[in-house]
């Protein structure tokens, strides 16, 4: 083996593995995750922007991709949690590390299954795995656009091309809290205190070519990109504005 293949292989990530105390500390960590989500949400005041058209989007039980910033993941999650209770079949692309457990787990107390895949390392596996799930199950993916490590507020082509081979529309969400923390995260995690104002924005769903070339695969990446941060701009606005203030409906 040369000195440089070595080097190589030195610097491979080593994958962690579910240890016993890993299992202890997600037998603790997701229950207490689940309730304190539980209890918080029943406290915010809740608006949703645009629920004329998820509550179309119900009624016709046909599967979508959900695709918003990866800021937001802690609220919409427990958004699309109550559309299951309503039968509206919902998965999300989990990593597939060690990590990534906690939220199969999380979400499976919701109802929800999980595709286990990353688009850094896996990315056709995620793909077909996704598709499957959409085909065979008739399940919504949930998908942050910004992947699970940024740059924040990136699109990439991930939910694009989840709809360009499955042939179902892409429905742009977004969430703004008037009050709530910011995590010192990549993506400055929103986590809204309790009572707050919540503001969820639904976009209209729009499609995609199934047949696109490099030009019009980054065309459509831009444009999603600057739907959904109108949606965050519009829900950010309804949390800003005085609770008497009527704000039309987008």
């Amino acid at each position: 083996m040369t000195e440089q293949s070595k080097s190589r292989r030195s610097n491979k990530a080593v994958p962690r593995r579910m240890t016993w105390w890993r299992r202890v500390l997600f037998a603790i960590a997701v229950p207490v995750a689940h309730n304190f989500l539980r209890l918080t949400w029943s406290s915010f005041r809740l608006e949703i922007q645009g629920d004329e058209r998820m509550r179309m989007l119900l009624a016709a039980r046909e599967p979508v991709v959900f695709a918003f910033w990866h800021e937001g993941l802690l609220i919409i999650t427990r958004y699309v949690a109550q559309l299951l209770k309503e039968g509206f079949n919902i998965t999300f692309l989990i990593s597939p590390s060690v990590d990534g457990e906690i939220g199969v787990q999380l979400l499976a107390r919701y109802g929800s299954k999980a595709v286990r895949g990353s688009a850094r390392r896996s990315g056709a596996a995620a793909l077909r795995g996704l598709n499957r799930a959409i085909q065979r199950d008739k399940a919504s993916p949930c998908v942050t656009l910004d992947g699970s490590k940024g740059p924040r507020r990136y699109c990439k082509p991930g939910a694009i091309m989840v709809a360009r081979i499955s042939g179902v529309p892409i429905v742009p969400m977004a969430c703004a809290a008037h009050r709530g923390w910011r995590a010192r995260t990549w993506d400055r995690h929103l986590i809204p205190k309790p009572a707050s104002r919540v503001v969820i924005a639904v976009g209209e769903p729009y499609t995609v070519p199934r047949e696109m070339d490099e030009e019009a695969l980054e065309a459509h990446r831009g444009d999603l990109e600057a739907r959904v941060n109108l949606l965050v701009e519009k829900a950010e606005a309804v949390v800003e504005a005085p609770t008497d203030t009527p704000v039309a409906q987008q």
